[in-house]
C-alpha cells in the first residue's frame, strides 16, 4: 500500500473529550463538535460549567513561541480588563496541548467562550471603536520574551507577492500592476513609518472577530496580532467594509462611526489617517497572499480569473479614489 505525506487531517471531535476532560478543570465534557477549518481548526466543546473554544493550530502555520506571545497578549489584556476570549489554563500550569498528528506536531490552545453574535448596527460600531482603542492603550506596555511575527511590511506585501506570483503565471500585466503597486505601497508608509503609531495590534479587526452581547462585547481569536502599526489595524475594519464595493460605495457610515467612536479614547495623528487608505489596499494584497499560499490545505480552484479579476479591480479603483500614486505626504 502507497503511504503518501498529509498536508492537513481533521481531529476527531469524539478523541478529543477525554483528552479535555484530563487536561483542563472546566467540568465535565458533554460534546465536543467541529466548528470550521479556516486558518486553524476550531471546535466548540460544551461542558457542565458552560462553553469553550477549543483551536488546534495548523501545522507549520504557527511555531510554539508564536502561540505562547498570544496567549501572554491575551493574559495581559485580560488582566487589564479588556474583554477578550481567554486561554484557559491547563491542570499542570501550562496553556498549550502538543499533538502528533499525521502531518507533524501540532498546537493546541482552549479558549473561554465568546457570548453573543456579530452585529453591524451603528451602536455596536461605536462600542467596538470604543473598545478597540482600549485595546490599544492596554497594549502600550505590552512586552514578551517570544520571538513572534511583526506585522510589518515584509508580513504585509513582500512574502504575499512572492505566494501570489505563481498563481498569476498566466496574468503577467496583472503581476506587473500587483509588484508596481507594493513597491509604491512601501515607499509610502516607509516615508512615514516613523510618525506612525506602532504596537501591540490584534491584526484581523475586520468586525467578524468580535460578538457583541446587549451593552458589551467580546474580542476572540488574535491569531493574526504581534506588533505592528495601529493604523494598520483599525484599517482592516474600513477595509472589510468596503473591498469588493464600487467606488460609490467607498464612503462606508460605519466606518466613520467606528473612527469618531475611536478617537475619543485614542487620538491618531494626521500621518495615521493619511495611512489608512494605504493599508486598505496592502491588506488586500495580504489577503491574495494567504489565499493563494494556503491553496494547497484550502484548495485552489476558486483562485479562478474571477477571483483575480474581483480583487484587481477592487484595488484600481481604490487606488484611483485615493489618488495613491507616489504623491507626497
Amino acid at each position: 500500500m502507497l503511504k503518501l505525506p498529509i498536508y492537513h487531517s481533521v481531529i476527531s471531535s469524539e478523541a478529543i473529550l477525554p483528552v479535555i476532560n484530563d487536561l483542563y478543570e472546566i467540568g465535565n465534557v458533554l460534546e465536543c463538535r467541529f466548528l470550521s477549518n479556516g486558518l486553524n481548526d476550531t471546535y466548540i466543546l460544551k461542558t457542565s460549567t458552560g462553553k469553550y473554544i477549543l483551536r488546534i493550530y495548523k501545522a507549520h502555520w504557527r511555531s510554539k513561541p508564536d502561540i505562547i506571545f498570544e496567549v501572554e497578549l491575551l493574559n495581559h489584556l485580560y488582566s487589564k480588563g479588556i474583554p477578550v476570549s481567554a486561554p484557559v489554563i491547563r491542570r499542570n500550569g501550562d496553556y498549550l496541548i502538543e499533538l502528533d498528528a499525521a502531518e507533524g506536531q501540532r498546537f493546541a490552545v482552549l479558549f473561554t467562550y465568546a457570548e453573543g453574535d456579530s452585529s453591524d448596527k451603528k451602536e455596536s460600531c461605536e462600542l467596538y471603536g470604543e473598545q478597540v482603542a482600549k485595546m490599544h492603550l492596554a497594549l502600550d506596555d505590552f512586552n514578551s520574551g517570544q520571538e513572534r511575527f511583526a506585522i510589518d511590511l515584509n508580513h504585509l506585501l513582500k512574502q504575499p507577492i512572492q505566494l501570489i506570483r505563481g498563481s498569476l503565471s498566466h496574468r503577467p500585466k496583472d503581476m506587473d500592476y500587483l509588484n508596481s503597486l507594493a513597491q509604491l505601497l512601501s515607499k509610502l508608509i516607509d516615508e512615514i513609518s516613523s510618525e506612525l503609531d506602532w504596537g501591540g495590534c490584534h491584526g484581523d479587526l475586520h468586525g467578524g472577530n468580535v460578538h457583541f452581547n446587549e451593552k458589551s462585547l467580546t474580542h476572540f481569536d488574535f491569531d493574526c496580532g504581534g506588533f505592528g502599526w495601529r493604523a494598520y489595524d483599525i484599517s482592516v475594519f474600513l477595509w472589510a467594509k468596503v473591498r469588493g464595493r464600487e467606488k460609490e460605495h467607498f464612503h462606508n457610515e460605519l466606518w466613520i462611526i467606528f473612527l469618531e467612536s475611536y478617537q475619543k479614547h485614542k487620538e491618531l495623528t494626521e500621518y495615521d489617517l493619511k495611512a489608512i487608505p494605504l493599508f486598505v489596499a496592502i491588506r488586500e494584497i495580504w489577503l491574495m497572499g494567504l489565499h493563494t499560499g494556503n491553496s494547497h490545505i484550502w484548495g485552489g480552484g476558486w483562485q479562478n480569473d474571477y477571483y483575480f479579476n474581483t480583487n484587481i479591480k477592487f484595488l484600481r479603483n481604490w487606488c484611483e479614489e485615493h489618488s495613491i500614486h507616489g504623491s507626497d505626504f
